[in-house]
């Protein structure tokens, strides 16, 4: 896979957030992010490099674009994959948490408690 996978790429930056999946929910934590991310630009600061020093960096594959039920439905790959009818995950619901900046008073929401931690 070359430039043209990567084009796909929306360039979203939903990918560095950290993201848990609750049942048919798919949680973001737009508080939290990947320590290359810069929230300006939405862009990775060692893309060229990414895989080398930053564990959590994992490569977009075509298999992930068609099963990793983790990628949202905004998600270019997972876009070429609908195109193309070959997205075989489930579909979830997403939710936008910020654990940080805009944190409930008296949360009962487990879904907000996992980040919490």
């Amino acid at each position: 896979m070359g430039k043209c996978w990567e084009e796909k790429c929306t360039k979203c930056g939903l990918c560095c957030h950290e993201k848990a999946v609750y049942g048919r929910n798919l949680v973001i934590d737009l508080d939290s992010w990947c320590e290359f991310f810069d929230p300006a630009t939405k862009q990775c600061t060692v893309y060229a490099k990414r895989f080398v020093q930053c564990a959590r960096c994992k490569k977009m594959t075509r298999l992930k674009a068609m099963f990793a039920t983790y990628l949202p439905d905004s998600c270019g790959y997972v876009g070429w994959a609908r195109h193309n009818h070959l997205r075989f995950a489930k579909r979830r619901f997403i939710r936008y948490i910020h654990s940080k900046t805009c944190p409930p008073e008296d949360s009962d929401d487990p879904l907000y408690d996992a980040f919490r931690a």
